[in-house]
């Protein structure tokens, strides 16, 4: 079985927040259940996933954790990473984790199951999805998703990830830079070698290549996961992404 840490700490106030009354947008309700409470739904049905780890305002999920044994509560620290880090800190840290933002309502059991087969047999310290854009607007053509084009065509990234957390704590600093940059593609490929700038730049550059030297680069082993999941990839970011959800659960 495998832990399940989800990071459903609060952020600055937005838009889409202040709409739904709520300062954290992972408990905005649809069909009067917090989103934050569809994903943990689906982290208990899936048959591959044990204690589930959940990060956020502590007052909050006391309230939703009524019975107080669905899920262990980790307080927020502050930042994604620093919230990461408390989480893994309560899991077997030379053991994958599946980490899972607290934004994707669209998640089931399923999909989890899927995504952590396709892992097997976990021998990587990161495992992280790639999903197309064609599957993704064939399935729901009203997200908005950051896509980059690679060799095999145009691809985003998912919402969870599987992690070995003794590598992430060892490497937290290092993976700051990274994440700062994770919607900005051509600032990240600054980062890394000109080979693959220039890869990109004509249109050669492949998920073997970017799996490859982010290994290097991070001490890792990389893995990219190529999925059709497209759940994991429907965050609710702006107001736009909640309308979409609704009409998606109804």
């Amino acid at each position: 079985m495998i832990d399940a840490v989800v990071l459903a700490g609060g952020g600055k106030p937005e838009p889409l927040t202040e709409q739904e009354g709520v300062s954290n947008k992972a408990f905005i309700k649809i069909n009067n259940k917090p989103i934050l409470s569809y994903i943990i739904d689906a982290l208990q049905q899936s048959s591959s996933i044990g204690r589930i780890i959940v990060v956020g305002p502590q007052k909050e999920l006391e309230d939703l954790n009524q019975d107080g044994n669905i899920f262990e509560i980790v307080a927020e620290r502050g930042s994604m990473l620093d919230n990461l880090a408390a989480g893994f800190e309560l899991t077997i840290t030379e053991k994958p984790c599946l980490v899972v933002t607290g934004d994707i309502p669209l998640i089931n059991d399923e999909v989890i199951d899927q995504f952590l087969g396709l892992c097997a047999p976990l021998e990587h310290d990161l495992y992280y999805p790639v999903l197309t854009r064609e599957a993704c607007l064939e399935h729901f053509p009203e997200t908005e998703r950051t896509y980059v084009r690679l060799k095999e065509g145009y691809v985003t990234g998912g919402n969870i990830g599987l992690v070995r957390p003794d590598w992430f704590l060892d490497n937290k600093d290092r993976l700051e830079m990274f994440i700062s940059y994770r919607k900005k593609p051509l600032k990240l490929l600054r980062i890394l070698p000109i080979s693959l700038a220039f890869k990109y730049l004509l249109k050669t550059l492949s998920i073997k290549d970017l799996e490859y030297h982010l290994s290097q680069l991070l001490f890792l082993k990389a893995k990219a996961v190529i999925c059709d999941c497209v759940e994991i990839a429907v965050d609710v970011d702006k107001i736009s992404d909640l309308e979409m959800v609704k009409k998606a659960v109804m």
